[in-house]
């Protein structure tokens, strides 16, 4: 009798969590549909397929639309669409990627010692991470769950899809790369040269979508306000990262040494998988350990992170934190993450609610969130006493490397 009751509240709390997204897409597509330009940035997405067709000037100013020529000819799709109806589309694509990610994460077992009556809880969590993105039609979902896609596929040892979902995110913004590069080091053979091929061929796309002379003319200015986009110097628009935390404690550090920064910290988090390879760590435990460096990366030592871009961390941030009170974990570590995510909370509920004077602690609430969670991360992943794997589960890197890896 008790365990018949324990199985009727799991599905009514998992069809309660199914029911809240299922409620909040409808109400963001409904908002979409009666008042589709109202804090909507799929305009921007919608404009830049409209003028790919017209052979229009893509990349007039350093804001508008950032992404490459790739993305444009893709929006092309949408721009034959009514405005409304294209945007409704938009939500729904980029919805189904990121939950059918985060639904094949959790089958896939890579976070082990979540048991499936807690699969309703990491949708829970994710949620109000994320529902912003939703309702302002940006891209971060999307990005997030291509890189999840692609890590599982790797893992999967389906090597083109992986390389592909990679590219994509490679041509929507240049960082997300990074976690490409760390999937090379864990699987070199058969990834690099996939992943070097798929960008080579993505990139060459356009010039068969349109005149070679127009997309020439895209992929430069693309180049060039890219690298002109400094928004360090004005307030407003400044990247929320760690150099934001850095100017909240009042120490201001030049570009160069920013940059210094940078590629420091994406050595380490190289070095910590290299290590995790020496040490022949379970490829689920690199794996995690992957994606959640990696994401901590982007945001924090990313280029260009703004406010919305923490939808990125939802997924590596709940899984970590389902999984700690999902096995023996010492209690202070509970705390820290917990920490962590109601600082990103905070963060988010300041920015959207309350509309605060941009300073560098208001803008420094979400990168100090994502800071204590890379904390969390590098302690979790050397802690030998978490990734105590079955007998039949710990595959060393020496197992892989077997398997023609």
């Amino acid at each position: 009798m008790g365990r018949r009751i324990e199985l009727k509240i799991r599905s009514l709390l998992s069809a309660i969590v199914i029911g809240l997204w299922v409620a909040v897409l409808l109400g963001v597509c409904l908002r979409i549909g009666l008042n589709s330009h109202s804090h909507d940035v799929f305009v921007t997405y919608y404009d830049a397929g409209r003028k790919w067709i017209q052979s229009e000037s893509l990349y007039s100013y350093t804001r508008g639309f950032v992404y490459s020529p790739l993305i444009a000819a893709f929006f092309v799709l949408f721009s034959w669409l009514p405005l409304s109806l294209g945007a409704v589309l938009w939500r729904l694509i980029d919805a189904a990627v990121f939950a059918g990610a985060i639904f094949w994460w959790l089958k896939a077992e890579i976070h082990d010692r979540i048991p499936k009556s807690s699969h309703w809880l990491v949708f829970l969590l994710i949620l109000p991470l994320s529902l912003g993105n939703f309702n302002n039609g940006q891209i971060n979902p999307l990005i997030i769950g291509l890189l999840m896609i692609a890590i599982l596929a790797a893992r999967d040892r389906q090597w083109t899809l992986s390389a592909i979902c990679l590219g994509i995110c490679a041509y929507l913004k240049i960082y997300p790369l990074s976690v490409g590069l760390l999937l090379v080091l864990i699987y070199p053979r058969k990834l690099g040269w996939r992943l070097v091929l798929t960008l080579i061929l993505m990139g060459a796309l356009p010039f068969i979508l349109q005149r070679p002379a127009y997309v020439f003319e895209q992929y430069q200015r693309w180049f060039s306000f890219r690298a002109a986009d400094n928004r360090r110097m004005n307030m407003d628009i400044a990247p929320r990262d760690f150099a934001m935390i850095l100017r909240m404690l009042h120490i201001n550090l030049s570009a160069t040494v920013l940059l210094v920064i940078q590629i420091l910290a994406g050595a380490a988090a190289a070095a910590v998988c290299m290590i995790g390879r020496v040490r022949k760590w379970s490829e689920e435990r690199l794996l995690i350990c992957i994606f959640t460096l990696g994401t901590c990366w982007m945001l924090l030592f990313g280029p260009a992170t703004e406010d919305a871009t923490y939808a990125m961390i939802a997924p590596a941030l709940s899984f970590a934190m389902v999984q700690a009170f999902s096995q023996t974990t010492p209690s202070w570590m509970r705390v820290l993450i917990c920490v962590s995510y109601a600082v990103l909370l905070v963060g988010l509920i300041l920015n959207a609610f309350f509309g605060l004077k941009k300073t560098p602690y208001s803008m420094s609430v979400q990168p100090f969130g994502a800071l204590l969670f890379a904390g969390y991360t590098i302690i979790w992943v050397f802690s030998s006493s978490l990734w105590k794997e079955a007998l039949g589960k710990r595959v060393g890197v020496s197992a892989y490397r077997g398997n023609g890896v």
